[in-house]
């Protein structure tokens, strides 16, 4: 999510993202300025489960800065326990509450706008679903209505110890079970990108097949075309060999005769 001074601006889920990281498409109202923006982990329920807050440069053309470079999932996964937004604490990294020094400078602190914490609308998006992440049926609509946000004091954030909770057993089978469900799905997507590479290598190597089977097709044409040149200079040398043999025979023959004509009319 994109923030403005007004609140949200932009929505995407990370296909996209890296899609605009990587200078496939661009953001032409973000021109010339840093962004705040936020990266969720949601679960299937749209619980947001970790959070991190960082700032994003873009250059004159609304392209993202080549320098631009965080490691936005793993500071997903190894931040520090956060405030509960309705699904039990997040994983929080933002300016202020980051175990990775390298990283703090381009983070910021969640705040208020226009009298609404950032927090709030956050919970308030994705409770939204505009990107069409899952179904909403009545029973999640209960569960994730922005009244029931549940945010623990702001200095509990910047403490070193966790967070009193009750159910806190609850929410720690949680966990687990998320993270064995974050795993099982990372283990399909590496799975499936070994399918796409071992695709792309198959493909690659009919492609040089194919490459190398008309180099060898037009090495072939281009010999016989040459003999066939060759062949051809060859006969018009002799040919022209001919030529100069009669030409020759036919001067003598000439000088001959006005030999001849000279001596006949003296």
């Amino acid at each position: 999510m994109f923030f403005s001074e007004h609140g949200i601006s932009r929505e995407m889920l990370f296909p996209e993202f890296e899609a605009l990281l990587d200078g496939l498409v661009a953001a032409p109202e973000c021109a010339d300025e840093t962004v705040e923006a936020v990266f969720l982990q949601i679960n299937h329920r749209l619980h947001v489960r970790a959070a991190v807050f960082f700032t994003l440069d873009f250059d004159l053309d609304g392209q993202v800065s080549r320098l631009w470079n965080m490691p936005l999932r793993h500071l997903a996964e190894k931040a520090g326990r956060g405030p509960d937004m309705g699904g039990g604490p997040i994983r929080l990294s933002c300016l202020g509450f980051c175990n990775t020094n390298e990283y703090r400078a381009g983070m910021w602190k969640p705040r208020q706008r226009n009298g609404k914490a950032d927090l709030s609308l956050i919970k308030q998006a994705v409770t939204g679903n505009a990107l069409g992440i899952i179904g909403e049926d009545e029973e999640a609509r209960a569960v994730l209505a922005t009244d029931n946000l549940q945010v623990v004091a702001e200095d509990a954030w910047y403490g070193g110890n966790p967070v009193p909770l009750a159910g806190d057993a609850d929410a720690q089978t949680d966990l687990a079970a998320e993270l064995k469900a974050l795993k099982t799905a990372h283990a399909g997507e590496v799975t499936e990108y070994l399918r796409q590479i071992t695709e792309l290598h198959s493909r690659l190597s009919v492609q040089e097949q194919i490459h190398r089977q008309q180099s060898e097709n037009l090495r072939i044409q281009h010999a016989e075309q040459l003999s066939v040149a060759q062949g051809e200079l060859l006969d018009i040398k002799h040919e022209l060999a001919e030529q100069q043999k009669a030409n020759a025979a036919l001067r003598r023959e000439v000088s001959r005769l006005q030999n001849r004509t000279a001596a006949d009319t003296e």
